[in-house]
């Protein structure tokens, strides 16, 4: 279930702007919790995104999207929770890999929320800065976050979302793991595609922090706070997150203003043995990639497709 399977939070900025002299934007360049990928010069600005990875996911295998969203004039906010690509404690005389899996074993639910909600607030100030609407982008666990984040706090609202394959509605197989949580320095092997994980396996302290995370969202959750024009893309064979189950939520919540769109891998697709991997050419297709783009783009951009 991961794929994809002291908290100090800022901003390294994928390229410089003359207008980025804000000091929550400066003070937050320090660091690589989080980076800015800005649109480009020539196109007007149509809006900022928060933007965040799955569980033991690469946090930049999510700039697929996000360079579709900067060729759109769209602003990405993308969150390295930690444990998770740079956003770890460096250990003197150890390999990076093994200082990130040791910080990996210390992660819980409060503190990647607190991560989230500190980046929720970066991206909330350049939006209102420039007057353009704030977007969400979540994948997998990160979709989850975003929606809890957003049904949690009366303060955080987004004005679109778009979510890949998000674990707000998961198979209940994945609960089996469970009976491990006593455990939390316990790595499970991963099974994915290496390429696409930050780290080798998973702590059950991470798989814990997803579960609270999930236990969470079910206690307190606002369907008149999360029912905003949202485009869920998922799979119907997905491994992890139930088709059906988001289906039925969809139903019972009467969140009319959600669109699940089903993602069907094409030919070209290589990473064809994860259905629940959903955010790349790669792993979709280059047909099924650029459909998810243009639907993406006129959701975000000209209202539901």
């Amino acid at each position: 279930a991961d794929l994809c399977a002291g908290l100090k939070l800022s901003v390294k900025p994928s390229a410089p702007e003359a207008s980025d002299d804000n000091n929550n934007e400066k003070e937050a360049a320090e660091n690589q919790s989080v980076r800015w990928h800005y649109k480009g010069p020539d196109t007007q600005l149509a809006g900022v995104a928060l933007v965040i990875h799955g569980l033991n996911c690469r946090p930049d295998k999510m700039e697929a999207i996000i360079t579709k969203l900067n060729a759109s004039g769209i602003d990405c906010l993308n969150l390295s929770l930690r444990g998770h690509g740079t956003n770890f404690t460096p250990i003197d005389h150890t390999e990076s890999d093994i200082a990130r899996m040791t910080t990996f074993k210390t992660v819980s639910y409060p503190l990647w929320k607190s991560e989230a909600y500190t980046a929720y607030g970066i991206a909330k100030q350049r939006s209102k800065r420039y007057g353009v609407p704030l977007f969400f982008i979540g994948f997998s666990m990160g979709g989850l976050l975003g929606v809890d984040l957003m049904t949690s706090n009366p303060n955080v609202t987004f004005d679109k979302m778009v979510l890949f394959a998000p674990a707000i509605a998961m198979l209940q197989r994945n609960y089996l793991i469970q009976f491990l949580t006593p455990f939390p320095g316990l790595v499970i092997p991963s099974t994915g595609n290496r390429a696409y994980l930050s780290n080798d396996g998973t702590p059950m302290a991470a798989y814990t922090a997803m579960f609270d995370m999930h236990a969470q969202f079910k206690d307190h959750l606002d369907p008149g706070k999360i029912n905003i024009p949202t485009v869920v893309f998922i799979a119907q064979k997905d491994e992890l997150v139930s088709y059906t189950g988001i289906q039925q939520m969809v139903q019972n919540q009467d969140l009319d203003q959600w669109r699940i769109h089903l993602v069907k891998k094409d030919n070209t697709a290589s990473e064809v043995d994860m259905h629940h991997l959903v955010i790349d050419a790669a792993s979709v297709g280059n047909n099924m990639w650029q459909t998810i783009a243009d639907v993406t783009r006129m959701h975000l951009l000209s209202g539901q497709p």
